[in-house]
């Protein structure tokens, strides 16, 4: 394995750094923290990067892409998390539908949404999870009646992140109830959001002020040519999905990192600077180290998806141990400010704007989104340990 970057890839990240100094604002970020309807300026950025082929860079040409490696992909990746910037692996349409697409989508499914997302003019909202079937998919309830030249859809998803604003949906659903092996009886379909009658949406919000969204389908039709992929292979189809969606970077995460490091550094208590105590110092160097192994996991996925490589395993490690990270690093900021520590940005008396609050509120959803903490401990000790399941 060679982790090291190209002259060409790293000029391109100093091409990319240099866009996104100039086209990132206060509102798109924004936009990315509470995971809100795109604003204007993030609109416009989304436009901007697919002009450019960096929105989706390892696709091929014909579809929008550039034909990137994995590598040169994860440095365009790694500048849009350093810049916090709304980026393609929080764009579904980029991160999972278009990918999944270009492997068991048909034509005409490519030629209708491909070149559209690409460009940065639609986006996708995911339906898998439902008041009773979350981490374990093959319970899921919503069915998909055969009508001919329809399905009629009926049922509820739960946590559909920009369902209340994506065009389309990205939906799991059960159309052979009568199988008794449950994952051999769901499909996959493409639902479009804004001009379907029977769909109502309302939001959910978490503690940290992100939402997502709860969708009720009530004789929904949804066209035969919306089906993804085989009739009953939708469980299948959705396990490669997941390994686009569970791929990251994690560089967005060290930067709160580094503004912790120089809180500390600069700030007193009890007449001495708070780096001075051995006990930061040695929780600091924890999380450090801990982001150390995570970049080295990231690029190994990296290098491993360029050489087409399965990574499942090494996909539930990445996953792991940066929505880990990110839990740790929230929780001890909080622990190092103290009472502060729990101030949200609104107050007058909140240390880096409330910056680490909010990481520490958010966290646990890092831990459940695309696969919970425990579904990724399943993966790694069943397919990378050969261990039985519990």
């Amino acid at each position: 394995m060679d982790f090291s970057f190209t002259p060409e890839q790293e000029s391109l990240r100093l091409e990319v750094r240099e866009f996104l100094q100039k086209e990132v604002t206060d509102e798109s970020r924004l936009d990315f923290k509470y995971d809100r309807p795109y604003s204007p300026d993030t609109k416009s950025l989304f436009r901007k990067l697919g002009e450019r082929g960096w929105l989706c860079p390892v696709w091929p040409k014909e579809w929008g892409g550039l034909g990137a490696s994995a590598l040169t992909n994860y440095v365009i990746q790694d500048e849009l998390a350093l810049a916090f910037a709304p980026t393609p692996f929080a764009v579904i349409g980029a991160m999972v539908v278009g990918p999944t697409l270009l492997m068991y989508g048909n034509e005409q499914q490519k030629n209708e949404y491909l070149p559209r997302i690409a460009r940065g003019e639609i986006e996708f909202s995911m339906g898998y999870t439902e008041p009773g079937s979350g981490s374990d998919l093959a319970s899921l309830s919503i069915r998909a009646d055969d009508k001919g030249d329809h399905y009629l859809v009926n049922g509820q998803k739960m946590f559909s992140t920009k369902a209340d604003f994506a065009d389309y949906g990205w939906l799991a659903v059960r159309t052979d109830p009568d199988n008794p092996k449950k994952h051999k009886g769901i499909s996959l379909l493409i639902v479009d959001l804004k001009n379907t009658p029977g769909i109502t949406i309302n939001r959910i919000y978490n503690m940290s002020g992100y939402h997502s969204c709860e969708v009720f389908y009530d004789d929904v039709r949804i066209p035969k040519e919306n089906l993804v992929g085989e009739l009953n292979q939708g469980f299948y189809i959705i396990g490669a999905a997941l390994l686009f969606e569970r791929a990251v970077t994690i560089s967005g995460f060290h930067r709160p990192l580094e503004v912790l490091v120089d809180y500390v550094k600069n700030t007193r208590r009890g007449g001495k600077l708070l780096s001075e105590d051995p006990l930061v110092r040695r929780k600091l160097a924890e999380i450090e180290m801990k982001f150390a192994v995570a970049k080295v996991v990231a690029l190994r996925l990296a290098w491993m998806q360029e050489h087409k490589m399965f990574a499942l395993n090494e996909t539930a490690i990445a996953k792991l141990l940066s929505t880990e990270m990110v839990y740790d690093l929230a929780n001890v900021g909080t622990q190092i400010m103290g009472l502060y520590g729990g101030l949200v940005a609104d107050s007058n008396y909140a240390e880096l704007k409330g910056w680490i609050a909010h990481m520490y509120q958010e966290s646990p959803h890092y831990k459940i989104a695309g696969g919970t903490s425990e579904i990724q401990r399943q993966i790694i000790s069943t397919r990378g340990l050969g261990l039985p399941r519990g």
